[in-house]
């Protein structure tokens, strides 16, 4: 077969790398495996292609990036009791239109947090 069209370098460059896998062995806690495997199901994503995707992104920026989901603290957990309890009462605004929001929001006095 003779090839007869131009093809973009990256093209071929992936078509050369399709079969260029190689296997990655690790250790890890049994409990830790089992969550990840939970965390990317519930993702609808094979945990196989998240590992790859991270070490994809290290290898090409040399980054990592770590997010850990904080915890409600007391506070917050009293704002959003406070909050359930004003929408069961009706205690809310609106509902508004696009322009009532405006003019609502636009008629709360503002005062900067920070004066210079």
């Amino acid at each position: 077969m003779i090839l007869t069209t131009i093809l973009p370098k990256g093209i071929l460059r992936y078509m050369s790398n399709i079969n260029d896998t190689t296997i990655l062995s690790l250790k890890t806690k049994k409990q830790v495996k089992e969550l990840a495997q939970m965390r990317a199901k519930q993702l609808g994503i094979p945990l196989g292609t998240l590992v790859n995707a991270f070490l994809r992104d290290l290898g090409q920026t040399g980054e990592v990036h770590f997010t850990i989901a904080e915890p409600i603290t007391p506070k917050m957990a009293i704002l959003i009791d406070e909050m359930r309890t004003e929408i069961a009462n009706g205690d809310t605004y609106g509902p508004f239109d696009i322009e009532e929001a405006e003019a609502f929001l636009d008629d709360i006095p503002y005062e900067p947090t920070h004066k210079n």
